[in-house]
């Protein structure tokens, strides 16, 4: 379970961290809950997504002048896809799915990120890197948790790995992976890098977003959004 200081510095930005709330405790401040979503919602929602627009994924990066930008590299091997793209009745499924998280968690549907669709074909992955540390500047302020919800159940590998932990979370249909990114005083905690590990057998499909520390998004109106 998270550390009483974590539990304090999330009391205080209206986040709950009981038992109940974050499920399995896999890690250190990371968490799963099996079943969040059923089979058959994660084989509509699969449905939905075979119509909507898919690229190559890239990767946040640091460039020869300091910035960040997105990049195509071999540090992730995998095809994205942005909530923008998405249809009405996935978009009404995420609303649910967003509604779960906030009472859950009480993560503010105005300060998530907009949903990424990831899938990740045989030797998929998405190598060592970190969800926070990169938007201090942001108007939204750093990723506080990461949502990853898995909709397809690899046969071998594809899995997170957080190496500084030497915890593994397998993916499983269904199953929400929940973990903590900030230390309390909201810096990056640097032992929560993680990996997609390599899909081996079989295939890997999960949506994702990240609960910031300021609101992120309009929620009455969905802006176009390209996610790092």
């Amino acid at each position: 379970m998270p550390s009483a200081q974590v539990q304090s510095a999330n009391k205080r930005r209206g986040l709950h961290t009981s038992r109940k709330s974050f499920g399995t405790c896999a890690g250190e401040g990371v968490f799963f809950i099996d079943g969040f979503i059923s089979k058959d919602e994660c084989g509509l929602i699969l449905d939905e997504l075979d119509a909507v627009f898919w690229h190559p994924s890239l990767t946040y990066r640091q460039q020869p002048d300091g910035k960040y930008r997105n990049q195509l590299t071999s540090f992730r091997v995998s095809q994205t896809a942005h909530q923008h793209w998405f249809g009405d009745s996935l978009q009404d499924s995420l609303a649910l799915i967003e509604k779960r998280l906030q009472k859950l968690f009480g993560a503010r549907p105005s300060h998530l990120e907009h949903w990424q669709a990831t899938d990740y074909c045989r030797n998929g992955m998405f190598d060592y890197h970190l969800d926070s540390g990169y938007w201090q500047d942001h108007y939204a302020g750093e990723r506080i948790l990461t949502f990853l919800l898995h909709l397809r159940t690899p046969l071998k590998g594809g899995g997170t790995d957080f190496r500084a932990l030497d915890t593994y979370v397998e993916g499983r249909a269904g199953r929400l992976v929940v973990w903590e990114n900030l230390f309390p005083n909201g810096d990056c905690n640097y032992k929560m890098i993680h990996s997609a590990t390599p899909v081996l057998k079989g295939k890997k499909t999960t949506l994702v977003t990240w609960l910031r520390q300021k609101k992120f998004r309009n929620v009455d109106k969905l802006a176009d959004h390209e996610g790092k």
